[in-house]
């Protein structure tokens, strides 16, 4: 299948999701005015009465519409209730919905090779995406193939698999899995799903409802004047229409985000044998090719999030009603040429991918304790100021020889498979976090270290230390993504942990009495990654009414922090503007406020999906307009796409 086609299946799915959208708005609003009418029956907002003509009487009806409109809105209050009510139990996120599932949270520095191997390639699928890592739950107890994206944003996204989805899969299978759940949160399909659920909940309400109308009627003394028994009836039959039709559309929308997340995967991975080998072994594993027993999750919730999941997660009698596209075609879309085999992989390829995992996962915990051995020296005294961090490492460098290295790698390769294995640990992320905050002036440096013995004890300075020492002429562009390395390890602290490292940090930066853009992009990112555990529905006023001037604020930002002439600077700024698509006005080159700047990130962070995109690609738009990304343009795209929770587009140079 060529390129075209992937893109061409993205465009149709789109197409379609939007018009069954569109779909379950008039179900939702349908089931509203026939609930309505129902219960207006009941209360006197519907007469019957009898006319009679020079022929015979007739029967009329007089609709009282005070009484019916009061009847639609009392019932649209009770389904906004549902509705609310969900979505406030559903406001944690993705890890909500992966704690309902049987979910447990793996140790971002677990040593367990199955684990190692899943947490390996949500790793490396993140990073090739330029979003955060997301935390990884396993389902340990479902033996199945699947897995599940869940949040409403890549900053609180979190991913989860089932163990026999580690355990069946080669790693690129997995790795075509992971592609795929991550194709689901660059379309935006999180929020959407979690939406999905809570409006479900409120069309379920209604035939709540209804059972309990006939359930008190049934237990009246008075059966024979009670008209609760028949209105628990209509309703029980509407809410049960209604939950009817909003499963069919549920499932109609989930089938084309399926295909679109199917081909974004492969887009995504130039892999096609990934992800169309794992839906293989769906069939090998059911024994008879059916996907339903391959990809089967027992949790007593899997129904109400069956629309999350990989692969059918739970059977369904009638196809109308499947979550997932029949296996076979979704095979053949990724792979035209299947014969329609389903092949077990081998047993023993499962096991030496298991064992090269702890392997390796030896190998950087070698790195890392002769790296962390040698610059040892440094926090003895070190934080009192004598002895330059730097200096020792250099040290050691001059003095190790190839027989004490755990592999051929060079020094630097080592330093950053080391730091790898250092921002996965919970105390390990905090030390990178302030290292990276760290002065390079010692005065300044010994006031700051001082300041983290005084609020962290010492064993967590010296660590800081210690990582500064390995990270101070490190690259910006292998910076970067140890700091999305490092987000999984600091979302594992406890809320008061979090709150409590993110003061210091602030402490960190305002030590030397000014902020750079540096130390405001390093600010930016953390604070943001790590309060969308706590926050991750965050509302914000004034979106709407100050969307332009976002737009115009944050373009001129980037314009003129990336071009010191301003000629150039206003032609950058122009071709964004272009790339937008709108009549836009650069703000004058002034010392622009950071908080001015995290106030519109803040409301760009509300827009919808397609808005988002759109800015993204104005701001690579003006940073490219000249040929080049420099450090400072590349510092603030990154920033400004984290604090947005939108990725950069894949054809972003590498880092």
């Amino acid at each position: 299948m060529s390129a075209m086609s992937f893109f061409e299946h993205q465009a149709v799915a789109r197409r379609n999701t939007r018009l069954l959208i569109v779909l379950f708005g008039i179900a939702v609003i349908a089931l509203m005015v026939l609930t309505g009418f129902l219960v207006a029956a009941f209360t006197g907002g519907v007469e019957m009465y009898n006319t009679t003509t020079t022929t015979e009487p007739a029967t009329s009806y007089l609709l009282q519409w005070d009484i019916i409109l009061a009847a639609m809105g009392m019932t649209l209050s009770a389904i906004s209730l549902a509705v609310l009510f969900k979505w406030y139990r559903l406001k944690g996120g993705g890890k909500i919905v992966a704690e309902s599932l049987g979910g447990r949270r793996l140790s971002p520095d677990s040593r367990d090779p199955v684990e190692r191997k899943v947490l390996n390639v949500v790793e490396e699928m993140a990073i090739a995406a330029n979003m955060p890592v997301p935390p990884v739950y396993l389902l340990e107890q479902e033996q199945g193939i699947n897995a599940f994206a869940a949040g409403y944003s890549p900053r609180d996204a979190v991913i989860g698999v089932t163990r026999g989805c580690v355990e069946n899969l080669t790693r690129d299978q997995l790795q075509g899995v992971i592609a795929h759940e991550i194709a689901h949160i660059l379309n935006g399909d999180m929020r959407m799903n979690i939406r999905i659920m809570a409006i479900l909940n409120g069309i379920l309400f209604i035939s709540h409802a209804g059972y309990i109308l006939l359930r008190t009627g049934a237990f009246s003394r008075r059966n024979d004047k009670n008209p609760l028994p028949i209105l628990g009836l209509g309703l029980l039959i509407i809410g049960a229409i209604g939950v009817l039709f909003g499963n069919i559309i549920k499932a109609a929308v989930s089938r084309e985000r399926e295909y679109l997340a199917d081909a974004s995967a492969v887009q995504f991975t130039r892999n096609p044998d990934g992800i169309g080998g794992a839906l293989e072994q769906i069939g090998a594993l059911s024994g008879a090719g059916g996907e339903i027993a391959g990809s089967q999750v027992a949790s007593k919730n899997a129904d109400e999030a069956s629309h999350l999941f990989f692969g059918q997660a739970v059977s369904k009698a009638v196809s109308l009603f499947s979550t997932h596209p029949p296996l076979n075609k979704r095979i053949k879309r990724i792979r035209p040429n299947w014969d329609g085999t389903y092949r077990a992989n081998p047993a023993q390829e499962l096991k030496s991918e298991i064992e090269a995992e702890q392997k390796a996962q030896n190998q950087a915990e070698k790195a890392k304790q002769m790296l962390t051995g040698a610059l040892g020296t440094i926090a003895v005294g070190g934080i009192l100021g004598s002895g330059s961090a730097q200096s020792s490492a250099n040290q050691y460098a001059d003095t190790g020889t190839p027989s004490e290295q755990p592999n051929d790698a060079s020094e630097a390769e080592q330093k950053h498979n080391a730091m790898r294995t250092e921002v996965r640990q919970i105390e390990g992320a905090e030390a990178f976090v302030f290292a990276m905050a760290l002065s390079s002036e010692s005065s300044i440096r010994e006031q700051q270290l001082n300041l983290v013995v005084a609020q962290h004890g010492s064993t967590l300075a010296e660590r800081t230390e210690q990582d500064f020492a390995q990270i101070n002429n490190m690259p910006l562009e292998e910076r970067l993504p140890l700091i999305e390395l490092a987000v999984p390890a600091l979302k594992s602290l406890s809320k008061a942990d979090a709150h409590g490292m993110l003061a210091t940090l602030d402490q960190l930066v305002a030590a030397d009495t000014q902020v750079s853009l540096y130390e405001w992009c390093l600010l930016q990112m953390i604070q943001r990654y790590v309060q969308a555990e706590f926050e991750p529905n965050k509302r914000v006023p004034k979106v709407n009414i100050r969307k332009q001037s976002d737009a115009e604020y944050t373009l001129s930002v980037l314009a003129f922090y990336g071009h010191k002439d301003e000629s150039n600077a206003l032609a950058a700024f122009t071709a964004a503007a272009e790339n937008f698509g709108r009549s836009l006005k650069p703000f004058a080159r002034q010392a622009f406020s950071f908080g001015d700047l995290s106030d519109a990130l803040d409301r760009i962070d509300q827009w919808s999906v397609t808005e988002k995109e759109r800015m993204v690609k104005a701001w690579v738009a003006c940073a490219q307009h000249d040929g080049e990304i420099n450090v400072v343009e590349r510092k603030l795209l990154t920033t400004l796409s984290a604090c947005i929770g939108e990725p950069l587009p894949q054809e972003f140079p590498a880092q």
